[in-house]
């Protein structure tokens, strides 16, 4: 059965991929906060989870890994050139289990209903190695704004879906889900072990002490999750 959420969620990825870039820096905080969570990558086999137009897939093969992208929208998966692709949903990986070692979801899992969320953790967890990692980097829903620091990042967000500048529309059947990172940490320890919690600084926020000094108010977090069974587990 067609998942309505995917559904929706996939039309309008591909309705708007203009709005979206096809390359990262190689300086990108997401990207640096990654590549310090997975460790060196070359020759590693990574899974990355709504790749979009692949390109942090793309910079990670660059640096010497074997990357598969998967996304379900499919116009910006096919502007994902260069990128071994699969269109598919990360409820239901059409990879063996033990396959990778690492699964990267960048500004991926916001855009999940509840259920699917808890499907794609489970799919990552089987479909890495023992040992594995799981690095996703999303929205913290505490987060101050970078431009209005009084402001929190998630009425901004409001207020922008109110005048028809958000992704989706005020009123529509999805919205982005940002996280509190403790509640999705809980979710990441009932699958995973030596779960972390780190908090990205992005260019914008190091220009404010107040995100200097609080990582609490800054709105990129990444959660850092190791599959059991690493040499390192007893």
């Amino acid at each position: 059965m067609k998942n309505l959420h995917e559904a929706e969620v996939a039309s309008r990825f591909d309705a708007q991929r203009r709005r979206f870039k096809s390359a990262v820096a190689d300086d990108d905080y997401r990207l640096l906060g990654l590549l310090d969570a997975v460790g060196p990558v070359r020759g590693l086999t990574i899974l990355d989870l709504g790749c979009g137009k692949g390109r942090f897939a793309r910079a990670l093969r660059r640096r010497g890994a074997a990357v598969i992208g998967v996304d379900i929208a499919a116009a910006m998966l096919a502007e994902a050139t260069g990128v071994p692709r699969a269109r598919a949903s990360s409820r239901r990986l059409p990879f063996r289990d033990a396959s990778f070692d690492a699964v990267i979801a960048v500004e991926a899992v916001e855009h999940m209903d509840p259920a699917g969320c808890e499907a794609t953790l489970r799919e990552a967890r089987r479909v890495l190695r023992p040992g594995g990692r799981l690095a996703i980097v999303d929205k913290n829903v505490a987060a101050l704004s970078a431009r209005r620091p009084w402001l929190p990042s998630v009425a901004e967000k409001r207020i922008d879906e109110l005048r028809g500048r958000w992704m989706y529309p005020a009123w529509g059947p999805v919205r982005e889900r940002w996280f509190w990172p403790s509640r999705l940490r809980r979710a990441l320890e009932r699958r995973f072990e030596r779960v972390d919690v780190r908090r990205l600084l992005s260019p914008a926020e190091r220009e404010r002490w107040l995100f200097r000094r609080l990582p609490a108010a800054r709105l990129m977090t990444l959660w850092v999750a190791e599959a059991p069974g690493g040499r390192n587990v007893q």
